[in-house]
Parts: structure tokens; sequence; C-alpha cells
């Protein structure tokens, strides 16, 4: 097709896609400007539209980074739609637990991977971190995906033989096979530590939440924290997966 022919405000508005997108921490106006050579107005209008179509979004450092309607793109078919539903309940869930830190995550042919993010440092900030992946066997996340996902377990053992990555944190398959079964049974998985509990929530599709807080105090209470969770998880299943589609 000749050039005369193309869009060519479209064209500069993917270029500008593809060089923010690219840069996992995202880049400031004056850096995608000068990468794609146009003068910042021409760029900050175009980056702006991105932004309200969810394909970019700007953080608290005014760069540009990708967008959950770009994950969601990615990601395609059923789950781009939850995906784009979780950004939102996830945020929501925040205001819930502002000192948590919240893990969206997706077993990918048997990589464990986060697809959203959000933590106290950068309160109600999305982070796409899709290409983020992380060991299968020591997490509580990362069990809750084995739990949730029993149909990939061939896939991650040609990966990640349990010999080699599993079997000195759980010592035989069978005990750890048993793990899987209890979690599955509670649909959680947790964790206490002197400092910090996780806990990881199964989800539909698949997905798992994965929760991290920050213990500060001694009247901390296990219990009451997962029932808090619990009941926070059902409201984000709700938002994210309306019945119809359950």
């Amino acid at each position: 097709m000749p050039g005369s022919e193309l869009v060519q405000s479209l064209l500069r508005g993917l270029e500008l896609l593809q060089i923010a997108a690219a840069e996992p921490d995202g880049l400031t106006l004056t850096e995608i400007a000068e990468k794609a050579n146009l003068q910042k107005s021409t760029a900050y209008n175009l980056l702006r539209t991105l932004c309200a179509k969810g394909f970019l979004e700007k953080n608290s450092d005014n760069r540009f980074r990708r967008g959950v309607a770009l994950t969601a793109l990615v990601s395609g078919g059923k789950n781009a739609a939850a995906l784009e539903r979780a950004a939102r309940a996830l945020q929501i869930f925040q205001q819930k637990f502002p000192q948590d830190t919240l893990v969206f995550t997706e077993l990918e042919k048997g990589v464990a991977k986060v697809k959203l993010r959000i933590s106290p440092d950068r309160p109600g900030e999305l982070q796409w971190w899709a290409n983020r992946h992380f060991p299968p066997y020591m997490s509580v996340t990362a069990l809750a995906l084995q739990a949730a996902n029993p149909q990939q377990h061939d896939l991650i053992e040609q990966q990640y033989p349990f010999e080699e990555y599993g079997e000195s944190l759980w010592g035989s398959l069978e005990a750890f096979e048993q793990e899987l079964k209890i979690i599955i049974r509670h649909g959680f998985c947790w964790r206490q530590k002197t400092t910090q509990c996780a806990a990881a929530f199964i989800l539909p599709d698949g997905f798992v939440l994965g929760v991290s807080h920050a213990r500060n105090s001694a009247s901390f209470n296990p219990a009451r924290q997962i029932e808090e969770y619990r009941l926070a998880v059902e409201e984000f299943k709700k938002s994210v997966w309306p019945s119809s589609e359950i």
C-alpha cells in the first residue's frame, strides 16, 4: 500500500505505543518525543489519547507505560475482559488493605506469571508485569496456581523438573501433592512468618490473587486476617466474573 494512503496520525500513535510499551518502567513525555522525533505537544496529544483508551497509563512519576487495555488485547479471548475488570477491582481491593501488596497472576503454558500488581509504595497505581515470572514451588501464589491448574502439571514438570526445583523444598513429590490437595480443599494458601504473612486465593479461570502483608503489630490475628481477605476476595470475584460468565 502506498505510504500516502496510510493514516499518519494512527501510524504516529502506534509508534508511540510501541516505544512506551517496550520499557517495563515506562518513559517520560520528553523521552518518547525524542525517540519518535516529534514535537512534545504532538506526542502529548497522541499519548493522552492512548491513555484515554487504556492502552497506556501515566504513573505518579509522569512516565507513560503499558495500560490494561493493551494487556487485555495481548491476552485475547474471554480472559481479556476479565483482566480489564480485574484492574479496576484490584484498585478497590487495595483501598481496603492499603498496606498490602497484591498480585493478579496466571499460569501460562506452565510458567507462573504476574499479570497485574499493586503495592503500598505506589498506592492505586497498577503495574503491568505480564513478563515477570516466578518459580513454581516456593511462594503461596505459585502453589495456589499449581493447585488451580492441574491440567498444566506436565508443562511445569517439563520446564521445572520437581527433582531439580521442588525436592529440596518439599522432600518428596507425595508431600507436595498432598499440599496441593489441602490448598484445593480450602481454596487458598497461607504462610506466616515473624515479620510477614502471605495468602493466595484461587479464582475462576485458573487465576490466583496473591496478598502479602507486613506484620507490624504483636496483636496480629491470622484467623481474622484470613476472614477479612476471604470476604474481600468474594467481592473481587463478583466484580471480575459476573455470574453469567462463571
